[in-house]
């Protein structure tokens, strides 16, 4: 086996064992919303955390909760479209005010020229995460999925959301902590 189909290999089975290429394609359901859903539906309903596969969404009243229940699997099959297949399972949907439960909706997910710059402390940390990559091409790959990652975060913090204090997960809501640290709660 070649160095990078070792190191490839490698790297799959742990973000496989970890769960973690799920998740992270699950969690990228709440950045992906305004642009599947579209903007009036964005406007009425927003995504408000992602946990084992379900995305929950807050409503701002019962009709548009019924709504989105009536398009539930066809919203599913467009996220998993996306985002790789069975990555969300259920889209469950609950009537809430949106300043109790989610931050304000940005009009459309973010674009690459709306993502914040990287700062030096980011790019070092992403030498320090990348440079033991022996094959150029995976190290690349590598390097842009981090340096997307980064620039996520960094746009969410913008956008008001917190980080879980138990895990670090980026929260949409004004919570302490994640519904996964919270026991689902």
């Amino acid at each position: 086996m070649t160095s990078r189909g070792h190191l490839g290999g490698l790297l799959d089975e742990v973000l496989r064992r970890h769960n973690l290429d799920r998740r992270a394609r699950a969690q990228s359901a709440i950045a992906l919303w305004p642009e599947i859903v579209g903007k009036d539906i964005a406007r009425n309903a927003w995504p408000i955390s992602v946990a084992q596969g379900t995305l929950l969404v807050g409503a701002t009243n019962h009709a548009w909760a019924q709504t989105l229940h009536l398009m539930k699997q066809a919203l599913l099959d467009a996220f998993n479209a996306r985002l790789g297949d069975d990555t969300l399972r259920d889209i469950q949907v609950r009537v809430t005010s949106r300043g109790r439960s989610a931050p304000p909706a940005p009009a459309s997910a973010p674009d690459r020229a709306q993502l914040p710059p990287l700062t030096r402390e980011d790019q070092q940390r992403i030498r320090q995460l990348t440079d033991a990559i022996a094959d150029a091409d995976l190290r690349g790959k590598v390097r842009r999925a981090v340096v997307g990652l980064i620039r996520l975060r960094r746009w969410r913090e913008a956008q008001g959301w917190r980080r879980c204090a138990r895990c670090g997960r980026a929260l949409p809501a004004k919570r302490r902590v994640c519904s996964a640290c919270a026991g689902g709660r």
